[in-house]
């Protein structure tokens, strides 16, 4: 019983978390540029990484968020939520992202008066909530993954759960 409460409420979390965090920024907050992804785009040089992989990756939580909230996927849900944290905390640790992004404002503003990616970092101290976030959603999936197993391990064995409650 107490694992179906942490699977559940654990869940529910994690799914809020992914939705505002992950999801909605990349889909549907209405910038036209999002910081991430074109911060990205521009250290790399690689221009699909603002639209297409911010794309894919708001799809990707999306999916996520669905699992989680059906009690037989929630589990799968969990583990695409684990490996997109992976994900994103290896992009944080490449030269690809950086562990700090600048914030939208010095970002959009930068882009748009012409600045390199060093100007823009000299700019105005960079923005460590992305990489916070990806940590808290990944240790969420965590919890969500050892208390769904826990769940269906207890519903396998009932007797053993009854006797060690009797005893």
């Amino acid at each position: 019983m107490l694992s179906k409460m942490w699977s559940v409420t654990s869940a529910l979390m994690l799914a809020v978390l992914i939705a505002w965090v992950w999801a909605y920024p990349k889909l549907f907050s209405g910038q036209e540029v999002h910081q991430v992804f074109r911060w990205s785009a521009l250290l790399t040089g690689h221009a699909f990484m603002e639209t297409y992989v911010r794309w894919g990756a708001g799809a990707v939580a999306l999916v996520a968020v669905a699992l989680l909230l059906i009690g037989r996927t929630r589990l799968v849900g969990a583990y695409i939520a684990a490996g997109l944290s992976l994900f994103y905390l290896v992009l944080h640790a490449t030269p690809w992202l950086g562990a700090a992004i600048p914030t939208y404002d010095v970002l959009v503003s930068g882009l748009q008066t012409g600045l390199s990616a060093e100007q823009i970092l000299d700019a105005q101290r960079p923005d460590d909530v992305p990489i916070i976030m990806t940590l808290l959603n990944g240790i969420l999936a965590g919890l969500v993954i050892v208390a769904e197993l826990g769940r269906r391990n207890e519903a396998k064995a009932p007797g053993r759960v009854a006797a060690v409650v009797l005893n």
